[in-house]
Parts: C-alpha cells; sequence; structure tokens
C-alpha cells in the first residue's frame, strides 16, 4: 500500500518535538531552570564576567548566566556583599551584625569580623584588597586593613551608603550630614562640603562624584576642585539606588514601584525611563564587563540593554523555564491534532500503529505539563488536576485508540499529587521514560 505524504507528517512533527526536549534537558543542565526563591538584595561583579547575588543565607555566584556555586551563609541572613577584582575573596555583611570573608576557591568562609552593634548593611573590597570599608545600622563606618583584618579606624557616619573611587577615594556622609571624601590609604580628610542627608556615588573613573539627598536633589562634584558643577531635582519618588553609564555622561535613577530613569546630568534632563520590576524595588543595579545593565530585585536578576532599554535575559524568575514549558505545551498539542488527521485519513496501517503509539506517549507528556502547570500555580488546585486527569482517563476508556492511557495518566497524576511541587525536570522525564516502558509492552502484547 502506498504511503502518502500526510502519513508521514507525525514523523516531521516529532522530531521538532523531540529536538524540543533535547533543548529542555540542555537548559536544565545549564542552569538555565534556576528559580530563586527570594528578594534579591545586593549583587556585585568583576570584569571577568563573575557576578554575585545575595538573597536571604544565601550567595550565589554566576557565569553567563549561570549559576555555579551556591554558599550557604551561617549569617542570619545576608545584606550585602562585595566581590574582589580578582575574584578570589568576597566579603558579606549580614543582619547578625557580622562580617565573612570569604575564599572563593575552596567555597567557605575564612574569617569573621565583628565590629558593628547593629545589621551591617554595606560592604566594599578595595580594588588592590588591601582595605575592607563596611557600613552598618549603628551609624559607623570601619576601615579593616586586609589580610591581617585589623580594624584601623571606626567613622561616624550616617547610614546612607558610601562610593569609593578607582583612586582610592572614601567618601560618606557623617552625623552632621556633611559630604566627607577621605584618603582611604592615610586616613585623611581631603574635602568636605555640608550637605542635606544623602547618598555618595563616584563615576567608573572617579571624575565625578553625584549625590543624592533626602529632598531627592541630585548634586554632581568635580572630586579635583571640589567644585559643584550642577544640582537638579529627581522628582518625588526616588529611591538611593543609582548608578553612573560606563562612560560617566549618563545617571541611573530608580524610583519606587521598579521604574529606572535615565538622566543626563549635565544638561539636568531626563532622557527617558523604564520600568525594570512592576511594582517592586529595584535593590541594585550595575554594568558587567559588555556594558549590559544589570538589575537586582524581586527574585531575579535582568539583563537589559540600556541603549533601548530592552530586556535581553533574565535569571532565577522562571521566565525562561515558563517559555520553555509554553513552548512545549504547543508541541504536544499539534503532535495530538497532526496525528489525529493521520489516523483519520491516512491509509497506511503500519504509520497507523506507531501513531498510536506516539499519541499515548505525547497525552502522558501532556498530563506531565497539565500537571506541572497546576503545581505552580497554585497547590490547592493540585486535587483537582487530579481529578480532571482521572475524568478524562475515564473518558478515553470509550475510545478504541485510546485505551491504553489508563496506563500513564493515573500513575502520573497520583504521583505528582502526593510528591512536592518543585520536582526537578529530570526526574519527569525519568517518570516519562517509565511510562513509555509500559505502553510498549502493553501495546505489544494487544497486536
Amino acid at each position: 500500500m502506498n504511503t502518502r505524504w500526510i502519513d508521514r507528517l507525525p514523523l516531521l512533527v516529532t522530531l521538532g518535538l523531540v529536538a524540543h526536549l533535547a533543548f529542555m534537558l540542555y537548559a536544565y543542565s545549564a542552569g538555565y531552570f534556576q528559580r530563586l526563591e527570594s528578594w534579591i538584595v545586593d549583587i556585585d561583579g568583576n570584569s571577568q564576567g563573575l557576578l554575585v547575588s545575595a538573597s536571604n543565607n544565601k550567595i550565589r555566584l554566576w557565569q553567563q548566566q549561570q549559576c555555579i556555586t551556591t554558599l550557604i551563609s551561617p549569617q542570619d541572613k545576608v545584606r550585602c556583599l562585595s566581590l574582589s577584582a580578582d575574584g578570589a575573596a568576597l566579603a558579606s555583611g549580614g543582619a547578625d551584625h557580622s562580617i565573612l570573608l570569604w575564599s572563593v576557591a575552596e567555597s567557605r568562609p575564612i574569617q569573621r569580623l565583628l565590629g558593628h552593634q547593629k545589621p551591617v548593611t554595606q560592604v566594599c573590597i578595595s580594588p588592590d584588597r588591601q582595605w575592607l570599608i563596611s557600613q552598618s545600622e549603628d551609624s559607623t563606618l570601619c576601615l579593616w586593613q586586609l589580610p591581617v583584618s585589623k580594624l584601623v579606624k571606626r567613622l561616624p557616619s550616617q547610614n546612607t551608603g558610601f562610593s569609593l573611587s578607582s583612586s582610592g577615594e572614601l567618601a560618606y556622609c557623617d552625623r552632621l550630614a556633611n559630604l566627607v571624601v577621605i584618603d582611604l590609604k592615610t586616613q585623611a580628610v581631603l574635602w568636605q562640603t555640608a550637605q542635606v542627608t544623602g547618598k555618595p556615588l563616584f563615576s567608573p573613573v572617579g571624575d565625578q562624584l553625584a549625590w543624592i539627598d533626602t529632598a531627592s536633589d541630585c548634586s554632581i562634584f568635580n572630586p579635583s576642585t571640589h567644585q559643584r558643577i550642577v544640582t537638579f531635582s529627581l522628582g518625588t519618588q526616588t529611591s538611593w539606588t543609582l548608578g553612573f553609564t560606563p562612560d560617566s555622561k549618563q545617571l541611573l535613577v530608580s524610583k519606587w514601584g521598579g521604574v529606572i530613569e535615565q538622566w543626563d546630568w549635565r544638561l539636568a534632563k531626563r532622557l527617558t525611563q523604564f520600568t525594570a520590576y512592576t511594582m517592586a524595588a529595584v535593590e541594585d543595579l550595575r554594568f558587567n564587563e559588555l556594558a549590559q545593565l544589570q538589575t537586582a530585585g524581586n527574585g531575579s536578576i535582568k539583563y537589559w540593554d540600556l541603549s533601548s532599554q530592552r530586556l535581553q535575559f533574565s535569571v532565577g524568575d522562571g521566565a525562561y523555564r515558563q517559555a520553555l514549558l509554553n513552548w512545549l505545551g504547543f508541541w504536544v498539542m499539534l503532535s495530538l491534532a497532526v496525528s489525529y488527521v493521520v489516523l483519520v485519513a491516512g491509509n497506511d496501517p503500519t504509520y497507523t500503529r506507531y501513531t498510536i503509539l506516539g499519541v499515548l506517549t505525547i497525552w502522558s507528556l501532556g498530563l506531565l505539563l497539565l500537571v506541572d502547570y497546576v503545581r505552580s500555580s497554585q497547590v490547592s488546585w493540585a486535587l483537582g488536576g487530579l481529578w480532571t486527569m482521572a475524568s478524562l482517563t475515564v473518558l478515553s476508556l470509550v475510545v478504541h485508540y485510546f485505551s491504553f492511557i489508563t496506563l500513564v495518566s493515573i500513575p502520573v497524576g497520583f504521583y505528582f499529587w502526593v510528591c512536592p511541587s518543585t520536582e526537578p525536570i529530570a526526574n519527569q522525564l525519568a517518570l516519562q521514560l517509565v511510562a513509555l516502558g509500559h505502553i510498549v509492552s502493553e501495546y505489544n502484547l494487544t497486536i
């Protein structure tokens, strides 16, 4: 009997489905399915592409958008962190008032520093790894000499943050609301000026110093001449998460609600704005070695093309995983539709038999997908999803071609009903292979 092109159509669709499954396995092994369970409070990185993030008591190391290591901190909660320029050392400040120095290569803390009386809010390792600066809610700023980790000086300060320039100048706000700039090595005051309480930020090369105060006014100083270049208002709802672009010509400022504004500070003009997180604060932002903007916030790290405000990549929020699952659902529905057409219009018994086997396998895969959607949205729906699958299975018993679905749907449904909602995709695929083995053996017995 001649085989028409329509009989071979399921084979082509199946190849697409198998290719998609193979890519999902690669994405899972590469860490693209990584989902962070809580808020990211701080990020830092170096010029070699290594990125670190802090979330609860977990510190994650990322390389090329992949989570390569997860460090569990003994601190009650990690509030801030800093990565050394060579990527070998890491400092984390905790809510338990302590600072931990980590060996990145050994993935363990090597020293604990105690010098604050309240939670640590900011830490920074100097580019030459000779100094560690820390600030706390106890309104002090501590200078630690490395590698001996000796507390050299304690400075009274407002807990509004500090900034360290590439040349070793440290800017902070003292308790009298003065902007103070000191030489880190000598701790000598280079210059200071009376201001409203605010947060300082040096540009990447240290030729500008921005100051955002509690009135949402931004002042730009020339650190060499100590002169104010310009002052302008940033408007209402301004937070203190800010950053210079790599060329130092523009300033990024976050607003409450997850909005980032881009300003030309020389013209005191807002250029554009975009939403990084919907109704959630931007906790931190920085630029990586490729001049991509990285933002941290509600359970994810996002990579942006600043020129177009286009989101290039997102890690930690499960968005990539969800996109792959959506496409998998598309392939499953397409495969079922094509297989139905072949069963109705095909005229080759051999292809028809293999199409039936394919339909059974795809049906079981679709049930896995259904349960995953149910469990990832609301756990309370799991029982309803199980009843739905059971009803579909009973309905399939009256249909001649789908009589073997009971071998798959009830075991799979029961398995995901009683197991945790965060089953690894590898376990799902392993279960899929077991179910397929049962189908093939049963089908061979009936032929």
